[in-house]
């Protein structure tokens, strides 16, 4: 579930106030001379991206493309390659500080995967697993403390002030082992494709992490297959027989739609209608400008088909208090047909969940110009403390190791453990055993250190794993990219989650039936005052420096 938190989190980041305040004074003590305008790379030198050398693994039973497909598997490979070749650590102690959506780990004494982990690498992994309900106090602690540092850090999408400031002040620069040529010391870090590094962006002109790659989709409509079918709905849809069909799919205590309080804080719940009715994924560019969606009136009609959702009565009715947990047992159990997510859902713990009580699919685009919005390209980063080069190389292989694509013996292990312990394998490929339930890279989340590029297999569910490839095929060739992506604004880091929160207290009042479709005009002026015409401005001088 780990692309959930920039939504579930931005509301308690924004009742924690004190975040942006107490970390200030640390930029200043640390000697930085950077300030907010040093992080910003309008006039710097630009460390070129990381040079792109795609690995060579098994062939897919359908391709990927420039879209954004990802390329189709619905066999495990056969036969595994070898990514990294020389030794990874020194058996040295490595301090690490990851999000957690689960449930905590056992101690390594009493984990196998975590052993099999720190043998692959031969390093003591020492993992602060962070849940994340508790992960923006956590990060604004740390950032305030002045204390030593972990030796890798995961930084998320999560909008946290002044957290560009501190990663340049505290954070080492990788510029010279990753930028350009120089990431082909690191194979697998090589294979991560340009825009994820490019999702990550720079600060001040230089590279600081190594991002965590996600696929091209953005927030999508997870749809039960099953009930739509039965109800003779068909996968491509007007905008009325998506509504109509949203009422089909209501009555007898199930609903059409499901919605949960936390998609009304910024734009999660209009995503996927904004984008069907072709509106900018967040910002657009023309001529140096950057105008946001919320002003266009693309934007507007997305929010008048919430509006209808609501008044026809299909939408599930405590949605502005039901959590996204209780939200996704609602669909996973069929008292809900539809529910917006991150694409990251698309996985076996979800399936699991179903247990095969419906076909999964996604929805497609409803609106004849449709635009789905492309996701960032990544969920996060990984950052390193400074220290001598020798050190920071060692890091950078454990971030290669735990980044070894699909196909290789690497990826096996991070992913999935020790076979004949964690999982076993068969004709339909791997079979995770209970063991494994227990014991993975998401209760201890090394996938949060080092991440090999996705692709689509679903092991057991070769049904959806077309289903989803064929949606892919369908909707990203015209998907849209947001162009503020990877820049930097102090504004939007500093006043972020309070632009956030005005946009979606807005949708939910106007979608609800609070206030009239007209007040929308009163919360963009809202939005303006409060830094987002400022925002526009500064992503449009870091937009001209990047090209």
């Amino acid at each position: 579930m780990d692309h959930r938190i920039d939504r579930r989190s931005l509301l308690r980041l924004a009742g924690t106030g004190a975040l942006g305040l107490v970390a200030a004074p640390l930029f200043t003590a640390c000697g930085s001379s950077a300030g907010r305008d040093g992080v910003s790379n309008a006039g710097k030198d630009l460390t070129p991206w990381p040079a792109y050398v795609p690995f060579t693994g098994p062939t897919p039973d359908s391709p990927g493309d420039a879209s954004g497909v990802q390329p189709l598997y619905l066999k495990y490979p056969e036969k595994l390659t070898r990514s990294v070749n020389n030794p990874v650590g020194d058996g040295s102690d490595v301090s690490v500080m990851v999000v957690s959506f689960g449930a905590p780990p056992k101690p390594v004494g009493e984990n196998q995967y975590w052993q099999a982990i720190n043998k692959a690498l031969n390093v003591n992994l020492k993992i602060t697993v962070v849940p994340d309900p508790e992960y923006g106090q956590k990060m604004a602690t740390l950032m305030a403390s002045g204390e030593d540092l972990p030796d890798m850090i995961m930084f998320t999408n999560l909008a946290l002030p002044h957290a560009a400031e501190f990663i340049q002040a505290r954070a080492a620069d990788l510029s010279e082992f990753v930028g350009g040529d120089a990431v082909k010391e690191f194979p697998n870090l090589a294979n991560i494709p340009t825009y994820a590094w490019q999702g990550m962006g720079r600060i001040g002109g230089k590279i600081y992490g190594i991002p965590l790659e996600r696929p091209m989709p953005g927030n999508s409509l997870f749809v039960n297959r099953s009930a739509m079918e039965a109800a003779g709905i068909p996968k491509d849809w007007t905008t009325e027989q998506y509504l109509e069909a949203m009422k089909e799919l209501t009555g007898d205590r199930k609903w059409g739609v499901g919605w949960f309080k936390t998609l009304f804080n910024g734009m999660g719940a209009v995503t996927y209608h904004a984008g069907s009715l072709g509106a900018p994924n967040t910002w657009s560019e023309e001529g140096g400008k950057f105008t946001h969606t919320i002003t266009t009136p693309q934007f507007e009609q997305a929010l008048e088909v919430m509006r209808k959702l609501v008044e026809t009565g299909t939408h599930y009715p405590d949605s502005l208090t039901v959590s996204s947990t209780d939200m996704q047992s609602y669909f996973h159990n069929g008292t809900v047909a539809s529910i917006g997510d991150g694409f990251g859902s698309v996985n076996l713990s979800t399936l699991t969940k179903i247990n095969g009580r419906f076909d999964l699919d996604l929805g497609r685009p409803y609106g004849p110009q449709a635009t789905p919005w492309q996701s960032a390209g990544v969920f996060g980063h990984v950052t390193m403390k400074k220290a001598e080069p020798a050190r920071i190389k060692l890091l950078l292989r454990i971030c290669d190791y735990l980044s070894a694509p699909f196909g290789t013996e690497e990826y096996e292990l991070a992913n999935y453990g020790l076979e004949g312990k964690h999982f076993t394998k068969d004709a339909d490929g791997i079979k995770t055993t209970e063991l494994y339930k227990q014991e993975n890279n998401s209760l201890l989340p090394t996938k949060f250190i080092g991440v090999a590029p996705s692709v689509l297999y679903l092991p057991g569910n070769s049904n959806v794993a077309k289903a989803v490839h064929e949606w892919q095929k369908a909707t990203l060739p015209k998907s849209v990219r947001n162009p503020g992506t990877g820049l930097r604004s102090a504004t939007d880091a500093s006043k972020g989650a309070q632009l956030n929160q005005i946009i979606g207290d807005g949708i939910a009042a106007i979608a609800f039936g609070r206030k009239p479709p007209s007040a929308w005009k009163d919360v963009v002026a809202q939005w303006r005052q409060a830094g987002g015409d400022k925002a526009a401005e500064e992503f449009a001088s870091e937009y001209a420096a990047n090209q």
